[in-house]
């Protein structure tokens, strides 16, 4: 990962890039459980989690503020449509046919988000924006850490915590 502009100092473009290094992590995991044919069923489940509080949080919080201040507008849009693809393509458990697409599209999504992405919106967002950021990442916390405490979330219910319009 980039170290240039700082954002993966503090704050929250921090707090992504460590969630992406953890997928990645897991991503990892899951390719050479795929290849070596070996029970990877937990590690699917926290790195689908994980992904969907994720994105979310890109999606509510710093996506709409960088559409906002830059011209980034085409650029997000393609990475919230790649966020539907690695859901969708995800959807269908660790068996599933796009799995080994997922996990390579998600290496690129990740690189296209630390080098091109936050570098441009690092100082282009004014300190309100980042709490407002900040706030929404909390907000998207507490709705995944409630749902932890049922046991009865089903996948409809993860599925309408992802944020289904991108504008």
């Amino acid at each position: 990962m980039c170290d240039y502009c700082g954002c993966r100092l503090s704050g929250p473009t921090s707090e992504l890039a460590a969630e992406h290094e953890r997928l990645l992590e897991l991503g990892d995991t899951l390719d050479d459980a795929l290849r070596d044919d070996t029970d990877a069923t937990a590690i699917f489940a926290e790195f689908v989690r994980l992904l969907q509080m994720h994105a979310a949080k890109e999606e509510i919080g710093l996506f709409v503020h960088a559409k906002a201040s830059t011209p980034l507008g085409d650029q997000i849009d393609a990475l919230c449509r790649e966020h539907d693809d690695l859901h969708r393509w995800l959807a269908g458990g660790l068996s599933g046919p796009r799995v080994p697409d997922a996990l390579r599209l998600l290496i690129t999504h990740i690189e296209d988000e630390e080098y091109d992405l936050f570098p441009h919106i690092i100082h282009a967002l004014d300190p309100e924006d980042w709490d407002e950021i900040e706030l929404a990442h909390r907000a998207v916390e507490a709705v995944w850490d409630e749902t932890d405490d049922t046991d009865d979330t089903d996948d409809t219910e993860l599925d309408q915590r992802i944020p289904q319009e991108h504008h």
